[in-house]
């Protein structure tokens, strides 16, 4: 009993002993906090508040959108963007497996999609995300994982979501560790999503026969500020890709991406997997335009050329048109919703 006894006084003593310390230590702390001056506080704590208010108006806004997760996509809607925003919802995983089977690489992160009206600014609920320019239809944020999409009438939504969908499965492959040469970047989207067109033929076609060609070189960092130019630069891109998919194969040009993104040397990967250097693509790449476009007569009229190119592409269009009939038929009601929004009173 003496031996527990002792065992108890000696815990106490030091227990109180460890209370005089903390209390001593916050009597310390309080002279300290009693030595700053007023206003530095008060603008601190201002400052603090007004980051915080600033934050949470941004994250407010965002809990108002409606939210649908799929299993790899989070997609934030807004009240005019909601029909849209399911509809995407529905074909997403789909479209993230095709885009990946095409191109080898697959989702690492959720994606966070947000969709907004045209016009909306985007800045009150994205404060981090570079600002776009009013006509822009849609953007991809690889290193934050997100997609901005803006509803406009009439516009392909499915496109546009297919199209930011590889560039972020290429941003997340890449890891931002290289910068993708913005030919490749954008040529592989527009292929993915099958943007050509009627126009973009004819613009090919012209820039051949004028020999106006765009060397790739110059389009590794971005494409020209004049619009006439950019469309080129886009076309080219778009060619370019068409060109080693179609002369090399898929395959080729998956094990070029894989060992591009795993060792970071574009000019390495292209001779690994081409057996060619870089300067030696592009004139093969040159032969191909001149074979595919310089058969159309320099004095052709205008009017002829483009009956010649419609009949080129007739009939594969009307195979593809009646494929996408059901598709756009239900896009085109999702689509439709900001202007009903927008005409409510």
């Amino acid at each position: 009993m003496t031996l527990i006894s002792y065992n108890i006084h000696t815990v106490l003593r030091l227990f109180i002993s460890d209370i005089c310390l903390l209390n001593s230590l916050l009597v310390s702390l309080s002279q300290l906090y009693k030595t700053v001056k007023e206003k530095q506080c008060a603008r601190w704590i201002t400052g603090a508040l007004l980051v915080t208010i600033s934050s949470n108006a941004s994250i407010c806004h965002l809990l108002s959108f409606e939210r649908i997760e799929t299993t790899r996509f989070v997609f934030l809607c807004h009240a005019e963007a909601q029909k849209a925003g399911r509809f995407l919802a529905r074909h997403a995983e789909a479209i993230s497996d095709e885009v990946s089977q095409l191109i080898g690489f697959s989702l690492r992160n959720k994606v966070t999609v947000i969709l907004l009206p045209a016009g909306h600014d985007l800045k009150s609920i994205a404060p981090d995300l570079s600002p776009l320019p009013s006509w822009a239809t849609g953007a991809a944020y690889p290193e934050q994982n997100t997609i901005v999409i803006f509803i406009r009438s009439k516009s392909d939504i499915e496109k546009t979501f297919r199209h930011e969908v590889h560039h972020i499965l290429l941003g997340q492959a890449f890891r931002g560790s290289q910068r993708v040469p913005r030919w490749l970047d954008e040529g592989l989207a527009m292929l993915l999503a099958d943007e050509w067109n009627i126009q973009r033929l004819a613009t090919m076609t012209m820039a051949v026969l004028s020999k106006n060609i765009i060397p790739m070189e110059q389009l590794v960092k971005g494409f020209p500020a004049d619009l006439q130019n950019a469309e080129l630069a886009y076309c080219q891109s778009f060619y370019f890709i068409s060109f080693l998919k179609g002369s090399f194969g898929e395959e080729a040009f998956q094990t070029f991406l894989r060992a591009y993104s795993s060792h970071g040397d574009f000019y390495a990967a292209l001779r690994h997997t081409y057996g060619y250097s870089w300067e030696e693509v592009e004139r093969k790449w040159r032969d191909y335009l001149s074979l595919r476009f310089s058969w159309i007569p320099l004095i052709t009229s205008s009017t002829t050329l483009w009956f010649i190119a419609t009949l080129l592409v007739i009939a594969g269009y009307v195979r593809k048109r009646r494929q996408r009939l059901r598709l756009e038929a239900e896009q085109k009601d999702a689509v439709e919703e900001v202007d009903g929004q927008r005409g409510k009173p």
